[in-house]
């Protein structure tokens, strides 16, 4: 790396992830992939250039990849504005994300660092310039886990700082409808909000992010000096390097992996996370209250079940508390597709 790309900051963030992976799952073997290319595109207000990733060139590659080297979790902290994103290469990019949760993948993905959207950019880029909330893929395919970003302690809360405008993100698929696994919490959040907001999202669709982990102030090393970085970047790897450590745990108790894990966590995983039910999402300012959707009991838009217990999720799965850590393939993969 160069003296411009260290003063730029490049790479800070497939860091953060690579330290927080190590720091919780070490020594399971933590790979690290970087794409190049340019996808589809459509620009908007938020994105007016192709800064989009290429999900497709990785997952060419990642679904050839035999089963013996294809890792239980996958770890991605990049996301788009999902207007931004042409439906057709949605829809291809979230099939084959299906392929891999059915190959016993658990696949977690950021819910996005804007809340609800960056202010000045919430408008519709279909020609209407309707104002709008803006959903971000692929935290909107059904076949993913999305994570959201908590910070502080008794209480936990959505992740917010006011320093530098970093805000959990959440919200609904206007692409996507809302998978069945949802069905038996989404309708109640969207009726306890009383039509708040209803203009600027699609009720029917996909709700995210499934859980949350915390997000803020993480301490990294960068360039051979401490540096303090927030986002769902740092809560989704952490997030997956927990589920990472109980798919070892499964794997070494002869028990398959979790593998895509959104209909466990519908139906009974949810209570082996911590719910969170304080804080909102913010953004979109101009549009309704400049807030966005609220933590409350139960699943909602912006910290999903809330925070995984490594303890109960194990005792939940009925795996042997003998378990000791031996960093198998549990887990690994931090995202860094650039």
């Amino acid at each position: 790396m160069n003296a411009s790309q260290l003063y730029a900051g490049t790479e800070q963030e497939g860091n953060l992830d690579a330290e927080t992976i190590l720091g919780i799952d070490w020594p399971t073997p933590l790979i690290a992939y970087t794409t190049g290319g340019s996808p589809p595109f459509k620009a908007d207000e938020n994105s007016p250039t192709d800064t989009n990733e290429p999900y497709l060139t990785w997952l060419t590659f990642v679904l050839e990849t035999s089963d013996d080297d294809l890792a239980q979790t996958i770890s991605t902290s990049y996301d788009d504005d999902e207007q931004s994103v042409p439906p057709s290469y949605a829809r291809r990019v979230c099939s084959e994300f299906a392929q891999l949760g059915a190959r016993g993948v658990s696949l977690f993905f950021a819910s996005g660092d804007e809340g609800v959207g960056n202010n000045g950019t919430c408008v519709s880029n279909n020609g209407t310039n309707a104002p709008t909330f803006l959903p971000e893929f692929p935290s909107t395919c059904p076949y993913v886990t999305s994570v959201g970003a908590t910070k502080n302690v008794n209480p936990e809360v959505v992740a917010f700082d006011a320093a530098n405008g970093f805000a959990s993100g959440g919200g609904f698929s206007s692409y996507f409808s809302r998978p069945k696994y949802q069905d038996n919490v989404v309708p109640q959040y969207i009726k306890s909000l009383n039509g708040e907001f209803a203009p600027y999202f699609n009720a029917s669709g996909r709700g995210y992010p499934d859980i949350a982990a915390q997000g803020q102030r993480y301490i990294t090393i960068w360039n051979g000096t401490q540096l303090l970085l927030d986002g769902t970047s740092a809560a989704t790897p952490t997030a997956a390097a927990v589920i990472a450590l109980v798919n070892d745990a499964l794997i070494a108790a002869g028990k398959p992996p979790l593998g895509f894990l959104n209909p466990w966590l519908y139906s009974k995983g949810y209570e082996a996370f911590t719910d969170v039910t304080s804080g909102s999402a913010i953004g979109c300012q101009g549009l309704g209250s400049g807030l966005g959707f609220p933590a409350k009991k139960g699943w909602d838009a912006v910290s999903g079940f809330g925070t995984p217990n490594f303890p109960a999720i194990v005792q939940q799965l009925a795996i042997d508390c003998a378990w000791e850590h031996t960093g198998g393939w549990g887990g690994y993969l931090t995202d860094h597709n650039v």
